[in-house]
């Protein structure tokens, strides 16, 4: 089992509409209105623990009843599926 965690990024600002905006990185980015709006926007992503490849950061917070993943809890979720504590 390869359990790999990634770290959350830096926030990028882009400008644009907002259909094009949301169409274009809406599904793997957060997007904010920046700047009081005039198409700036700031993007950024989440940090994500994957196993096998496969992202099981909402199945981690819900697990633990965390709202922001970190490096300290993937490495504990890493544990107790490796200890057979969670079972996926």
């Amino acid at each position: 089992m390869n359990v790999v965690y990634i770290l959350g990024g830096e926030p990028i600002p882009v400008q644009g509409k907002r259909d094009e905006i949301y169409n274009k990185y809406g599904k793997e980015w957060n997007i904010k209105e920046h700047g009081g709006g005039h198409g700036n926007w700031l993007l950024t992503k989440n940090a994500d623990v994957l196993v096998d490849g496969k992202s099981y950061r909402d199945y981690a917070l819900n697990h633990y009843g965390k709202k922001k993943l970190t490096k300290k809890l993937a490495d504990k979720f890493e544990e107790d599926i490796r200890s057979g504590k969670i079972k996926l």
